[in-house]
């Protein structure tokens, strides 16, 4: 049996310098990549394009990548901002998540105004990202959208996630005076929204049933859910038990292909799971997201080294200015789809924008942290 020095032991056992969990930023990075690759196949699809979806998670699994982002941003925002550890005032964590949400606002302001000019260029392209509401009805409809009562194509996540954070204050006092009470309340609310349609925000997208297309009193769960375990660092227990034991991979990879066989089944039996509904976020979609959480990050846990590799690490690049690479994605997306529309609308430069767009936004978040880097020094 090979011996283990003491330098090696203290390598083993010594705790971690940065504070940033590397798995969490890989996962919100391909979680990016996700969304951008769906959001291209949002024009492509309802433009009627034939040929096979760019391949993502979504093809196989109840959830999209939005749930996961949901669940990475709650989990970071109890983590970074309510960490039982340093137990900060309500009225502290309170004022950093407004900041969050009022940044939020203007950065979704200046996107809706960056890609209005594109808009303008292309008629489906309008039609297709709704912005042919604001085209159509003028200056004057600006104001539907700065009061978020329209959101075009791809916007509205930022906007869920506007509303989420400026309640988050609400959940922490629950979450601070009761745990057990905080989840149950989110839970009862999760369910009424989900039983109910119509408790929904009044909106959104002007087709439909003119609400919103992430129900944030449904949604909230899956955030404040996640800020519960980032208040208390439940990954972190996690990959202290899953690092280098295998063993911990049997679970979710059970779960995870259970959860695939079923929606897969669906199509080779011709028949539809329940509880699935995006908007309302559905019991079954939000398993299959926690399933794809959970696999993936044990996969990074048990082989540790694989967070080194060279792509995982710009995943990590991505993953880590989430909002900024969001913004950056939403925009290429719209690039990608004008470019499909108005110029080569066949299924070859589809694939070809897909992979482009990838790459166009790991180079976006190398520059931004180079840039970053740059400011601090």
């Amino acid at each position: 049996m090979r011996r283990v020095t003491s330098s090696e032991s203290s390598k083993t056992s010594a705790p971690r310098t940065s504070q940033r969990d590397a798995s969490v930023d890989i996962l919100r990075g391909l979680a990016l990549i996700t969304i951008t690759i769906n959001h291209i196949t949002g024009f492509t699809d309802r433009m009627h394009m034939v040929g096979m979806q760019f391949p993502t998670l979504t093809l196989w699994g109840f959830s999209s990548a939005a749930e996961i982002f949901f669940l990475l941003s709650g989990y970071l925002v109890g983590a970074v901002y309510f960490s039982a550890a340093k137990d900060v005032p309500i009225r502290q964590f309170a004022g950093k998540v407004w900041l969050r949400a009022g940044k939020l606002y203007v950065y979704n302001l200046v996107l809706f105004l960056v890609l209005l000019p594109l808009c303008l260029m292309s008629r489906d392209l309008a039609r297709l990202s709704f912005y042919d509401w604001f085209i159509k009805g003028g200056p004057a409809t600006i104001a539907d959208f700065l009061i978020l009562y329209i959101q075009p194509y791809c916007l509205e996540i930022l906007v869920t996630y506007m509303v989420l954070l400026a309640s988050a204050p609400i959940f922490a006092m629950l979450l601070r005076l009761q745990p057990l009470i905080a989840l149950i309340a989110s839970i009862g609310l999760y369910w009424f929204a989900h039983e109910n349609a119509w408790f929904n925000i009044i909106g959104g997208t002007p087709v439909g049933d003119w609400h919103w297309n992430f129900n944030p009193a449904s949604w909230q769960l899956v955030f404040f859910g996640a800020m519960a375990a980032g208040r208390y660092r439940l990954l972190a227990s996690m990959e202290r038990r899953a690092e280098g034991n295998w063993h911990w991979l049997i679970p979710p990879v059970l779960i995870f292909t259970a959860l695939t066989l079923l929606f897969l089944a669906q199509s080779w039996y011709s028949f539809e799971v329940a509880y699935q509904s995006k908007i309302r976020i559905g019991p079954v979609r939000v398993a299959h997201a926690m399933a794809v959480c959970w696999l993936i990050m044990s996969v990074l846990w048990v082989w540790p080294r694989l967070q080194q590799l060279w792509l995982m690490r710009q995943c990590a690049v991505i993953g880590s200015n989430s909002l900024q690479a969001f913004v950056a994605c939403v925009a290429i997306s719209y690039v990608a789809g004008f470019l499909w529309i108005e110029i080569l609308p066949i299924h070859a430069a589809y694939i070809g924008l897909c992979i482009g767009s990838v790459i166009v936004l790991g180079l976006f978040a190398n520059a931004y942290m180079w840039w970053k880097r740059s400011r601090a020094a």
